[in-house]
């Protein structure tokens, strides 16, 4: 099958199609500003009130603790996932599985999680732990 150019049509380079208005940057940079704004509008909810580590299996939120700070006692309990017991541990540092009967053990070596909006995931046995509320900052500042 042969495909006829009509030559009456001029034809227009690939830039110049790709560059678009200036409404269209326009139109553009307004969606950047409200993505970005969202982002950080997303990332205040996260991090408002007290620290504490979500844990869930599935779907299925299972409790909530409050992080501990330094001082006080550490917490360790299991949560029953499909293959079987994890062992999680909440102190000042922050909230780890310290054991999984999972192979990679990827949870395991993820460490602890203390920031707002981390999670620690081990996928194959189906338990999920977040951290919301305000905990220590990442950043003190930022310099350029």
């Amino acid at each position: 099958m042969a495909v006829s150019v009509n030559p009456r049509i001029p034809r227009q380079s690939m830039a110049r199609l790709l560059k678009g208005s200036l409404t269209d940057r326009i139109l553009l940079l307004i969606s950047l500003a409200g993505i970005a704004a969202a982002w950080f509008a997303v990332q205040a909810v996260v991090a408002s009130g007290p620290a504490v580590a979500e844990i869930y299996h599935g779907k299925t939120l299972l409790a909530t603790y409050p992080l501990p700070k330094a001082g006080e006692t550490p917490k360790s309990f299991q949560i029953d996932g499909e293959l079987g017991p994890s062992e999680i541990l909440l102190n000042e540092d922050g909230v780890r599985i310290t054991s999984s009967p999972c192979s990679a053990q990827r949870c395991v070596y993820s460490g602890a999680h203390r920031h707002a909006g981390d999670m620690i995931a081990c996928v194959p046995n189906r338990i999920l732990i977040t951290i919301r509320g305000s905990a220590k900052r990442r950043f003190d500042a930022i310099v350029e």
